[in-house]
């Protein structure tokens, strides 16, 4: 009898030991079998996740035992050995992947209102299969609980059935057929969040409205913040697509769901409930799933150290740190995002995730008019080109690729490309899309081809 890999999975090897260098090859908690849910009974067998197939240790892959002709009496001493074989692999050096992919969350919106894709020879193909063939090996998806008219900001919204529940099941179950991980970001919103707009999701507004006091709102916003994590994690495991990685919140430094949980001096403790709170929500279904905590402005070392220090003082729970880094809002090189990386995974004892990463490869939007990220901060004009934007992605993923504990990149966005009816929001007074101010950052231009960017993934996650 020969040893396989999910053998040696099935022993229990444990996740929580410090991958060595890196190589093309999964991290071990990638193939480690989620445990059971809390709520389940303890007997319930765990689910060996699909990305497990292909497994790449040869320790663990083809390991001989003399025991093939044993009787049953004997299989459980085989699987501690087994146990003990694969943990001594382990820390001898188990590769870990560097991760680098995208958030894809608005491509099936696209694909409704007609949006084509080609791959570097022209030829027409589902999006996702070209990025993977690209060398995307995960996916960010988010989620909106209730988008629609009226649920939005300033007069506008996202399209109702657009980032809900059903469209990130349906979209987790295609990423994760290609073999890709997931990593799922709730926004605790039906809009977009970031510093300025952490909007309480209409339906939550709803049963607050009917509390007395401020206390009971927030104990019962505290509630709802752990049942909804947990019940979207029940969801996803039950259709086999566990996320490897959770961001609770979206850009969070000014803090979430407000007006109850943003930052101040005198309502950290209230934030940290609600971070607290999604913490256990991914961890009462998947233990092994990592939990994020997601700021903006990447290479602001003293806004990580003042945002980390008090969940520290208030023993907030977290595994990752994520950060969004764009040279046109941060003014930051590429070294100076490697040094802060270094300097605060030492400080925290945390790996980090680049969360969010864009770089134009034009300055104007089909339209002639400046997009969003009109130029890249310290990076000259004359790298808003197809190969410059090709140049900077090379620099990124191949600086944090080895630099220690960096764990991936994410780019927003690679698919929102130029295509009618698709903008930033939804005008609620007449439902007309406004303008799409990311189409010059893409990772396929105005006509949706594959830019030369893509070589850059396939260049450092194919290796």
């Amino acid at each position: 009898m020969t040893r396989t890999a999910s053998s040696c999975a099935a022993t229990g090897c444990r996740s929580s030991i410090r991958p060595g260098p890196r190589s093309a090859a999964p991290r071990w908690s990638t193939c480690w079998s989620a445990a059971p849910d809390r709520a389940s009974p303890a007997s319930r067998p765990p689910r060996r996740p699909a990305a497990c197939s292909g497994w790449p240790y040869p320790a663990c892959a083809a390991w001989p035992t003399p025991y093939s002709t044993t009787t049953d009496m004997l299989k459980p001493f085989m699987r501690a050995a087994a146990a003990v074989f694969c943990l001594v692999a382990l820390q001898a050096g188990a590769a870990t992947p560097f991760l680098a992919g995208g958030d894809v969350s608005v491509l099936p919106l696209m694909e409704r209102h007609g949006a084509r894709y080609y791959d570097r020879q022209g030829r027409q193909d589902d999006a996702l299969k070209i990025l993977r063939a690209s060398g995307h090996n995960i996916v960010r998806l988010r989620l909106y609980e209730a988008p629609g008219p009226g649920n939005g900001n300033e007069g506008y919204h996202w399209p109702a059935g657009s980032m809900n529940l059903p469209d990130l099941l349906a979209l987790a179950k295609r990423s994760a057929a290609l073999g890709m991980q997931i990593q799922l970001t709730f926004h605790y919103s039906d809009f977009w969040t970031n510093s300025k707009t952490q909007n309480v999701p209409a339906p939550w507004r709803a049963q607050l409205d009917q509390l007395p006091d401020e206390q009971a709102r927030f104990e019962r916003l505290r509630q709802l913040v752990f049942e909804r994590t947990r019940a979207v994690l029940r969801a996803l495991q039950a259709q086999g697509t566990l996320p490897q990685f959770v961001s609770i919140g979206n850009e969070i430094e000014g803090g979430m769901l407000y007006p109850y949980g943003a930052k101040t001096e005198t309502n950290w403790p209230r934030l940290g409930a609600l971070l607290q709170a999604g913490y256990d929500g991914v961890k009462a279904v998947s233990p092994a799933s990592k939990v994020i905590l997601h700021l903006d402005d990447a290479g602001n070392l003293e806004k990580y150290r003042d945002y980390f220090d008090h969940l520290r003082a208030l023993n907030v729970q977290y595994d990752v740190i994520g950060a969004s880094y764009y040279p046109f809002w941060t003014k930051k090189t590429v070294q100076q995002v490697v040094a802060f990386s270094r300097a605060l995974t030492a400080r925290y004892d945390k790996d980090l995730f680049i969360m969010e990463a864009g770089f134009n490869w034009t300055p104007n939007l089909p339209n002639g008019y400046p997009g969003q990220l009109s130029d890249n901060g310290p990076y000259p004009a004359s790298m808003s080109s197809p190969q410059g934007q090709r140049a900077f992605m090379d620099e990124l993923l191949g600086a944090l690729r080895k630099t220690e504990r960096v764990l991936g990149v994410l780019y927003w966005d690679p698919v929102m490309i130029a295509t009618p009816g698709i903008g930033w929001a939804v005008r609620d007074a007449d439902g007309v899309a406004g303008p799409n101010v990311v189409a010059n950052t893409t990772l396929f231009d105005f006509d949706g081809r594959a830019l030369p960017v893509l070589e850059s993934w396939k260049k450092h996650t194919q290796q």
